[in-house]
């Protein structure tokens, strides 16, 4: 019997309160968020980490729906709203950290006319990974468009990030996920070169249990829908559909 293709959420902030709507593809609200575990679970699904994920393609059991949750860029509001709610389900997840930014804002959403963010301090960091649920990813030292570095300057955020997060949290960084979904085959060499075991994209998917590339893997990017959309439609079942989509657009050459 094949496996199912495995989804990787991705989330980014998990805000308080709503916030206009130009903001809408980089949170959810906590409310939201607590609605969408639910509805995971009463739908059968079960989280697993990035290292459970790498056994279970190389054919360790997995759960009979798995599925990860990631969450961009290090917000503090990770903390607050998103920890407590993973917390009562005992779901694993993965937090991708930049790593010269901990303790800042998301500055570099500035020049495009979005304001910035706090992320998480080193406290709050050391808070979660008191947690064997959290798991620690990179995500550059400073969130840069890696393919539009040179090689030797995307190799540098690469190594300085892993090496950054491994001295001051005391845990290996095994797994990365691209800057704005940024890449291309050279960033992909420079990656493996780093010493990551995964990097997570943009590119909308789902996990296949044969032939995936681990460090290409695509993700669901789930984001603000109101409860009533005239965009999107009920947000619950936005949200559903999403989720269980078998399209790929890795693959989608409409």
């Amino acid at each position: 019997m094949s496996r199912p293709p495995i989804p990787i959420l991705m989330y980014h902030a998990v805000e308080t309160n709503e916030r206009p709507d130009k903001y809408k593809h980089f949170y959810v609200t906590a409310k939201e968020f607590r609605r969408q575990v639910r509805e995971l679970t009463s739908r059968g699904y079960e989280a697993i980490s990035l290292d459970q994920l790498v056994a279970g393609l190389a054919g360790a059991p997995l759960p009979p729906k798995p599925i990860l949750l990631t969450f961009d860029d290090g917000y503090q509001n990770v903390l607050t709203n998103a920890h407590p709610a993973l917390l009562e389900v005992n779901w694993p997840y993965t937090i991708y950290l930049v790593s010269e930014r901990i303790g800042g804002r998301n500055e570099w959403v500035e020049p495009e006319g979005y304001e910035a963010t706090p992320l998480l301090t080193e406290n709050d960091i050391r808070e979660l990974m008191a947690s064997p649920l959290v798991t620690l990813g990179a995500h550059t030292a400073t969130h840069p468009k890696l393919d539009q570095l040179s090689p030797e300057a995307a190799y540098d955020e690469l190594v300085r990030s892993k090496a950054q997060l491994e001295e001051r949290f005391q845990r290996p960084m095994t797994h990365f996920c691209y800057p704005y979904g940024h890449f291309n085959d050279a960033v992909v060499e420079r990656v493996r070169e780093a010493g990551y075991q995964t990097a997570t994209t943009t590119q909308h998917g789902r996990v296949n249990a044969i032939g995936e590339d681990l460090l290409r893997l695509p993700r669901v990017s789930i984001y603000h829908v109101p409860p009533f959309s005239l965009t999107y439609g009920p947000g619950a079942l936005n949200f559903r559909w999403r989720v269980e989509s078998r399209k790929d657009k890795r693959f989608d050459k409409s």
